[in-house]
């Protein structure tokens, strides 16, 4: 029985299946992508992994002040061993996402005396400084709701609380990065 990841018809040589693959994938849900992925199709998780390896990135720089890109490959090397536990009927963006919220907090808990030491220069540089220094819950629930724009139920899936928690903590945030914004030397 053929996979549903596999390419159909007859393929003549090796050098014309990686082109048909890489079409068929990207032409594929990411739910269907992620059943391949369960089914241990490596080629399923590649094909998520390149969609979303900018949202995690974002997420996990957002959060760290160092070592975003190890804290990014690391979500998906631990989505890519759990890739047989991904839960039916989630977007497999939202389990990403609190793979790489659940690394950046770990991260965090294991080194809390992360700080900016960037001097104040672009807009971004001095938004990710006033990050820095908020709570981690906070940074996070900003994070998923105002950069990643995920909708209330969403975040407070991926942060493992009630939609009211993340409303309330993301306000706070975004209270503390306008009064920090707005107090800049003149």
């Amino acid at each position: 029985m053929k996979s549903t990841c596999e390419v159909g018809g007859e393929i003549g040589t090796l050098r014309n299946v990686a082109p048909l693959l890489a079409t068929m994938l990207r032409e594929r849900s990411d739910e269907v992508l992620a059943q391949c992925s369960r089914a241990g199709e490596g080629a399923a998780f590649v094909e998520l992994a390149l969609r979303h390896w900018n949202g995690v990135n974002r997420i996990v720089r957002n959060m760290l002040v160092s070592d975003a890109a190890e804290a990014a490959e690391a979500t998906f090397r631990n989505a890519l061993r759990s890739a047989q536990t991904f839960l039916d009927g989630v977007p497999f963006r939202t389990l990403l996402y609190r793979a790489a919220i659940g690394v950046s907090l770990a991260r965090l808990r294991s080194s809390p005396l992360q700080t900016t030491s960037a001097a104040p220069g672009s807009l971004p540089d001095r938004i990710r400084k006033v990050l820095g220094r908020l709570d981690a819950m906070d940074r996070a629930c900003y994070v998923l709701r105002d950069v990643e724009v995920l909708s209330w139920e969403e975040a407070s899936f991926v942060l493992r609380t009630s939609p009211e928690i993340v409303r309330e903590r993301a306000h706070r945030a975004r209270l503390a990065l306008a009064v920090s914004l707005d107090a800049r030397p003149a």
